[in-house]
């Protein structure tokens, strides 16, 4: 009698396929740079599903963007680094200052317009009326 050999190596699925997969999911891979291949690997799906998926208009035609990653660390030490201050953070008494200033200079430029506004429609209205009174000295 011939013993046959246990296979003791089970090779198990690392990526489950998910129970529904969306053109968004696909989108946001192919802007992160994940190709056909890698979303076949990715989902654990097989060649003909890939191809089905891209088959659908919205990722018809679609491609992977190329993500260019540096090969080094990039930092900018031309800005004093503070490490209590974070960057985009402004200090509360400046930004409210800068808001009242703002503000008065708003209502100044609104209250220039509105009196300039006020006396163009007072000449208008005095020629209106020197005209009514020149036509009526003159209608006999």
């Amino acid at each position: 009698m011939v013993e046959m050999r246990e296979n003791t190596q089970t090779q198990e699925n690392t990526n489950a396929t998910p129970e529904t997969i969306t053109t968004s999911m696909i989108l946001e891979d192919l802007d992160s740079g994940i190709d056909r291949t890698g979303i076949k690997t990715k989902y654990n799906l097989e060649t003909w599903e890939v191809k089905q998926m891209f088959d659908h208009p919205v990722l018809k035609g679609k491609k992977a963007k190329r993500v260019k990653r540096l090969s080094f660390s990039f930092v900018d030490d031309t800005v004093p680094t503070n490490p209590d201050v974070l960057p985009g953070q402004v200090d509360l008494i400046e930004a409210i200052e800068e808001v009242e200033n703002t503000s008065i200079k708003d209502a100044v430029i609104d209250e220039m317009n509105g009196r300039q506004e006020m006396d163009a429609q007072d000449q208008i209205q005095e020629m209106e009326t020197r005209g009514d009174d020149w036509a009526n000295e003159t209608n006999y």
